[in-house]
């Protein structure tokens, strides 16, 4: 069973997109072993110190984590779902436990970013936090549908 951790910087406080994490995590029990780990976002006003103070907390909870680390982020790399799928069987076949970052409002520190193996831009377009957290499970659900051919996606 493949080990991803989505680690992310917030709650969600709607209930519609809680209600469709809740589903996509669900769907994927069956195939994905997933923690997702929040961090709290930081309270500092300035936004450099905002994202200094949110970028420790993810360093120190990536010292728990093992596998190849990816940030989720605006300026990341382009995948089709089926290149994502391809990307993730690959990570499971090699034993390789996955770990996503979705940092805060204001990005992440450049450490953070030194520590990850790549970037993965989810959209062209800007996503709320919360809508990211949403795409990405939807998108690791259909990454492990198109490899079992189930017809999800078509």
């Amino acid at each position: 069973m493949q080990k991803i951790t989505l680690l992310t910087v917030g709650r969600i406080k709607s209930s519609w997109i809680a209600n469709g994490c809740s589903e996509f995590t669900e769907r994927l029990r069956p195939a994905v072993k997933l923690t997702i780990t929040e961090i709290p976002p930081s309270r500092q006003k300035d936004p450099e110190k905002q994202r200094q103070e949110e970028s420790e907390q993810i360093l120190h909870a990536l010292e728990k984590e093992r596998g190849d680390i990816f940030l989720l982020d605006e300026n990341g790399g382009h995948m089709t779902s089926k290149q994502f799928s391809v990307f993730l069987s690959k990570a499971e076949d090699m034993g390789i436990p996955l770990t996503f970052i979705l940092g805060g409002a204001y990005g992440v520190s450049e450490q953070v970013k030194s520590v990850a193996r790549g970037s993965i831009q989810l959209s062209d377009m800007t996503l709320t936090h919360e809508m990211a957290r949403l795409f990405l499970l939807e998108q690791l659900y259909r990454a492990v549908e198109i490899k079992k051919g189930s017809g999800y996606h078509h």
